[in-house]
């Protein structure tokens, strides 16, 4: 594996001497907290050794998850808030084309989201744009709990229900837990819904 280098020489005539080099050891210690775990945060260090610790078996999951989208649905809705939501969207929007959403090329779903806000406009015009749409909804929540996802994961799974009906509902909806590992996956899962 490749390290990181950093070249700082055109912005060495804006550091003093030694300046970055005085950096060392508070960098040495920050690091050797990160692996051992000792760190302020330290129940969220999942993110540390995520690539090697995802299984093939879990890759094999999501794109199963990600074909099941892609050949049933014609939209689907990212439910979420906060992290869970702007995670999604940020690999949507960084690996993907911007106005892909306008120019739908039939090959795969759009990708909609719901549960960041509770403006009731914006629920209504989302419901009402899926009135006769195929969709699936991919839950993204920690607890549960939270007001705004709940809510529109509520009101989409009673639609879905009623265009559908409750048995084929069922094999469109997913939830994502919230361990580290799956939570960075559920992005690359939505990313291959919609680009691959």
């Amino acid at each position: 594996m490749k390290s990181i280098s950093l070249n700082i020489t055109k912005a060495a005539s804006f550091l003093a001497e030694g300046a970055v080099k005085a950096y060392e050891p508070k960098v040495k210690a920050a690091q050797e907290a990160l692996e051992n775990g000792t760190c302020e945060g330290n129940d969220f260090l999942g993110w540390l050794h995520l690539p090697s610790s995802i299984t093939p078996e879990f890759l094999d999951e999501i794109q199963a998850v990600a074909n099941t989208l892609r050949e049933k649905c014609e939209v689907v809705v990212v439910a979420g808030i906060g992290g869970s939501y702007l995670g999604a969207r940020a690999v949507i929007e960084g690996l993907g084309n911007s106005f892909a959403w306008l120019v739908n090329d039939k090959k795969n779903p759009t990708i909609l989201f719901a549960g960041n806000n509770i403006g009731e406009d914006y629920l209504f015009e989302l419901t009402s744009f899926l009135k006769d749409k195929k969709f699936g909804v991919i839950n993204i929540s920690k607890s549960g709990t939270t007001t705004e996802t709940a809510l529109a994961f509520r009101l989409l799974k009673k639609q879905c229900e009623g265009q559908r009906g409750s048995e084929a509902a069922l094999k469109m909806f997913f939830h994502m837990e919230f361990s580290f590992p799956m939570f960075a996956a559920q992005s690359a899962a939505i990313w291959m819904v919609t680009w691959l």
